[in-house]
């Protein structure tokens, strides 16, 4: 490797100049690479996290918030028909704002930030089911009635779900912005 070629971040893959000492597009700390990587290795150092910021669970955990709030206190008060109280749609509805937050923290965050999205889902489980089992009412003579374990499966859906989304959110960065090296 020659002393003036570009150095290839290994988070987005944006080519950098020879002396940077960081991704001028993620922030992703260079490193100097003596050998090349295999295209697996390769492949599996683009897609790992390379730290870890509380910045960005507690953004990802304002954006849940904004989300829930539309989705569970909002919205039912708009359309008498939306009823997210019922059974355990409320849950679901949360797991999917989870998801859908998940992607624009990994989006809208530098570099690779897959965890800190899925850590303010956890955050986010123990308040939201506490409003769920608070609000949804018993049903008399039938009916679902979610159980605290229906609640924790589902909150565990939803942690997975904004894990998938951080990660997508990642994936439609590097394509939208076009950092790929290749």
């Amino acid at each position: 490797m020659a002393s003036k070629d570009p150095i290839v971040c290994h988070v987005c893959g944006f080519k950098n100049a020879f002396d940077a000492t960081r991704c001028v597009s993620c922030g992703a700390k260079l490193e100097a690479v003596s050998a090349d990587y295999s295209t697996e290795e390769e492949a599996a150092r683009r897609n790992q996290q390379t730290g870890f910021e509380l910045k960005w669970v507690a953004i990802a955990f304002v954006i849940y918030f904004v989300f829930q709030a539309i989705a569970l206190a909002v919205l039912p008060a708009v359309i008498p028909a939306y009823d997210p109280f019922q059974n355990v749609w409320g849950i679901l509805i949360s797991s999917l704002t989870w998801f859908i937050g998940g992607i624009v923290v990994g989006y809208v965050s530098p570099g690779r930030t897959f965890l800190e999205p899925a850590l303010a889902a956890v955050i986010a489980t123990i308040p939201t089911i506490g409003y769920l089992m608070w609000r949804t009412p018993g049903e008399p003579g039938g009916g679902l009635d979610p159980t605290i374990m229906a609640y924790v499966v589902g909150g565990f859906i939803g942690v997975m779900l904004s894990l998938f989304g951080a990660f997508l959110g990642e994936k439609v960065q590097g394509a939208t912005r076009g950092h790929r090296a290749r």
